[in-house]
């Protein structure tokens, strides 16, 4: 009788516990979809792309927000400008300019108006006359904004005959940041040096700050010029423009006989006048010399003079004896 219903109640609790098990794999294939259940149907009707494979089904709620992510994901990069990289964008713009006109030199006046009219400058002018063998030209060394170079080109090729173009784009994006954050931490430092200085609570400690505020207001002054210097690159582009003349006035070729001989008495006259010139400087040394030349000839001729009589007077009284008549006889 025990052992019946030890039997029993062992059976009894098998079957409980083979129901519990059943009972919580049925909810938990419930739950996942694509097992047990039918895939949901898309807006248009149709099943969606993971209906054949239900492994790839995706968890409750996570194709919602996957698609809610990416569609503002796209909506963000179509509202992001693309002039927005440009902005940031640091270039120095240089170069030169060649031209070809008839007169050079109220080309270089067209130029220089023509640039001051967009906002720049000249920097530098140089200009040469027409002679017998070099035509007249002239150089200017332009500055404009950078947004005018293109127009200030078409302007100067509507002006004359543009023979060469030659303009660089240096990118200094880079050095524009690396300055403005280490300008930025030199300031920090001197704001914080200059409230400890007011703060110092000894002599000692007021120079020493007072050092380190020096110090880092120099490398802040220097930083300052340096971004001074490449903001100004940055904004006014540098253009060399070279202006030659299209004719040469005056006789060409080789020169003749005539234009030798001209040459060669135009020199001589430039080696008389170089020579006259040296000698007017020389003048003024040669009378003293001379001077002192003839003062000491003069005492030079007297002392000399002087020498003889001396000789003379002492001699007289003395006699004077032949060798030969006192040569004795044998």
């Amino acid at each position: 009788m025990t052992r019946r219903l030890l039997s029993t109640a062992g059976i009894v609790i098998a079957g409980a516990v083979l129901l519990t098990g059943c009972g919580a794999m049925g909810a938990s294939q419930s739950q996942a979809p694509g097992i047990g259940m039918p895939a949901p149907a898309t807006d248009g009707g149709g099943l969606p792309e993971w209906a054949g494979e239900p492994e790839s089904a995706p968890f409750p709620g996570e194709q919602e927000s996957s698609g809610g992510a990416s569609g503002g994901d796209t909506g963000a990069s179509d509202t992001v400008p693309a002039e927005a990289a440009d902005e940031d964008r640091a270039v120095i713009i240089s170069g030169s300019l060649a031209m070809r006109v008839g007169d050079p030199i109220e080309m270089a006046d067209a130029v220089s108006d023509a640039a001051q009219s967009r906002g720049g400058s000249i920097d530098r002018r140089a200009e040469g006359a027409s002679t017998d063998f070099q035509p007249a030209w002239a150089m200017l060394t332009v500055r404009v904004p950078a947004q005018q170079v293109q127009d200030l080109l078409s302007a100067l090729r509507a002006l004359g005959d543009v023979t060469n173009v030659d303009l660089g784009e240096e990118v200094v994006t880079n050095q524009v940041r690396d300055l403005e954050v280490r300008v930025n931490a030199s300031r920090a430092s001197v704001e914080r040096l200059t409230t400890l200085l007011t703060t110092a609570a000894d002599t000692e400690t007021l120079l020493e700050v007072e050092a380190q505020l020096t110090q880092r207001t120099s490398e802040l002054e220097q930083l300052l010029s340096q971004q001074r210097t490449l903001t100004d690159q940055v904004a006014m582009s540098t253009i060399e423009v070279r202006i030659s003349s299209t004719s040469v006035e005056g006789p060409t070729g080789t020169p003749s006989f005539w234009d030798g001989l001209v040459a060669g008495w135009s020199a001589f006259l430039a080696w008389g006048a170089v020579a006259l010139f040296g000698l007017g400087q020389a003048l003024p040394t040669l009378v003293i010399l001379a001077l002192l030349a003839l003062v000491a000839w003069l005492v030079g001729r007297r002392v000399i003079k002087r020498l003889p009589g001396r000789t003379r007077g002492s001699t007289s009284g003395a006699a004077v004896t032949n060798p030969a008549t006192t040569a004795p006889v044998e």
